[in-house]
């Protein structure tokens, strides 16, 4: 079968490698229909991260796709079932992963699809897929929904709903601010909280196209390097940029929350008094997608939720090289596997 590579960066390339098997009893095959990048991977090809000089390794932890084949004890997924893949490796029954903290699995650690990161388990813009844990892993996805704009499920868009939901549930009349800069989380952040959690809105950001979305997503936008309001019960850091971080944490209520969905890989510098002074409560760490899934699915079923306004673009299977290391790649592409 055919597993797109990271080579270096800027240099991608489909190899011919052997296709998986099913190796534990638990396990699952999964075709792809429809795989998308992180907001991660666009970071992994342009040099700004560590990762970057591990290649060649199969890139890739995001994708909907087809069950093909399922191992003798699984019991909720079959043959033919179209799920969503999480971007993790869980075991589901470890004391972490019953407290929901599934990317922090104590049988797996780290370990997950698309990066050299605690075995070798493939990407997502592989041909086939082993899923081990399948029961567990793989949500199936809503009847009557279009697979293609759920690419994203396994990670950033069940992210949009792990970032806001739980933190604002309890709040009347939420206020929220999202600070863009790394892409698509952003956006679906903005979805869920302007759709779900029924907030005050506002959206901040230098990227014209982005800003459009967030528009048409509903929320009230302005330019990051404007002035910004101070008073909103989450903000949300979506920008991977220490000066865009800052605001978020200047702009909340005392005693308010900023989650942070940006990988830091360099020290930065925080304004520790002045959250000390607030009582600023700060989050930044992985998505939990497995739990997450299922009520981001369930908002998309019942047309809460639009994540067809924030895919960029829809390509062909053999255009991810080439998309993906141009200056047209977007924020969300989306890759369409043809069987």
């Amino acid at each position: 079968m055919k597993s797109l590579m990271f080579v270096a960066p800027g240099q991608l390339r489909f190899d011919e490698v052997d296709a998986p098997a099913i190796v534990e009893g638990t396990d699952a095959l999964v075709r792809p229909l429809a795989a998308t990048t992180c907001d991660l991977d666009h970071h992994v090809i342009a040099d700004k991260t560590p990762f970057s000089g591990f290649g060649p390794f199969p890139l890739g932890h995001e994708c909907v796709g087809t069950v093909v084949e399922v191992g003798p004890d699984c019991t909720e997924v079959a043959v033919g079932d179209v799920v969503g893949v999480a971007w993790h490796i869980a075991c589901g029954t470890c004391a972490q992963c019953e407290l929901g903290h599934t990317a922090r699995c104590l049988a797996h650690g780290d370990a997950q699809y698309g990066l050299p990161v605690n075995g070798a388990w493939g990407g997502t813009f592989d041909e086939l897929i082993r899923v081990p844990y399948a029961d567990f892993n793989l949500a199936k996805l809503p009847a009557g929904v279009d697979p293609v704009h759920l690419a994203s499920i396994g990670d950033n868009l069940a992210l949009g709903w792990e970032t806001v939901m739980p933190t604002v549930a309890q709040i009347t009349d939420p206020k929220i601010a999202v600070f863009g800069g790394t892409g698509s989380i952003g956006l679906y952040c903005v979805d869920v909280a302007v759709h779900c959690a029924g907030a005050r809105t506002v959206y901040y950001d230098d990227d014209p196209v982005r800003m459009k979305v967030a528009e048409q997503l509903g929320a009230e936008v302005h330019d990051v390097n404007g002035k910004r309001e101070k008073d909103f019960h989450l903000a949300v850091d979506a920008s991977c940029n220490p000066e865009r971080l800052r605001k978020a944490l200047l702009s909340v209520v005392p005693e308010g929350h900023v989650n942070s969905v940006g990988i830091y890989f360099d020290e930065v510098q925080l304004p520790l008094l002045a959250l000390y002074q607030r009582g600023v409560h700060f989050h930044n760490g992985k998505g939990h997608a497995r739990p997450n899934m299922t009520p981001t699915l369930e908002a998309v079923a019942a047309g809460t939720l639009h994540p067809e306004l924030v895919t960029s673009g829809i390509y062909g299977w053999d255009e991810i090289p080439g998309v993906l290391t141009s200056d047209r790649a977007g924020h969300k592409p989306i890759f369409v596997l043809e069987n």
